[in-house]
């Protein structure tokens, strides 16, 4: 009977840090994951969805895609801005591709239809989010929270047929 009794004793006494252990493995992952600096990822594809092949060239009055994402990793839900400029001059946006509602790790990947509305070369196509949470200024100057750039051409007639560029983000 006593041997019965210190069996049950030490099965408790195991169960109990057991449990103790498991519970700090829990609680450690928690902790690992609040520990995550909070960030937004944004980023530009093709309109083949890949990392490539994005539209450089255009001719004056036609358009062309791209695959704009943001995943939000800022542990909240965030209100975003999206603007679009060539050369600093705002390119006209549906509300639903600028004002940008984002669950935390959810994911916003849209069409966006780019229509250059000038001629020039070498010319900064900008894409500007702003996280409405953490508005930041500059001499009066909203500064975007993450911006990407391509560098377009557009013409009159169709010149050339590439339309790959680097994608360079600041």
């Amino acid at each position: 009977m006593m041997y019965i009794k210190k069996l049950v004793i030490l099965i408790l006494i195991s169960l109990t840090l057991l449990a103790s252990g498991c519970e700090e493995i829990m609680n450690f992952k928690q902790s690992s994951k609040s520990l995550q600096e909070p960030s937004t990822e944004f980023y530009i594809l093709g309109p083949d969805g890949t990392a490539k092949n994005y539209p450089t060239d255009y001719v004056l009055g036609e358009n062309g895609t791209v695959i704009v994402g943001i995943i939000n990793h800022e542990q909240k839900p965030v209100n975003y801005t999206m603007e679009i400029r060539l050369e600093d001059t705002p390119l006209p946006l549906p509300d639903d591709r600028k004002n940008i509602y984002i669950r935390n790790n959810e994911t916003w990947k849209k069409a966006v239809t780019i229509t250059p509305p000038f001629e020039g070369t070498n010319m900064s196509l900008q894409f500007l989010l702003y996280n409405n949470d953490k508005k930041e200024m500059l001499e009066n100057i909203s500064v975007p929270y993450r911006d990407l750039h391509l560098w377009i051409n557009v013409t009159t007639q169709n010149l050339s047929k590439n339309t790959s560029t680097p994608i360079t983000a600041i």
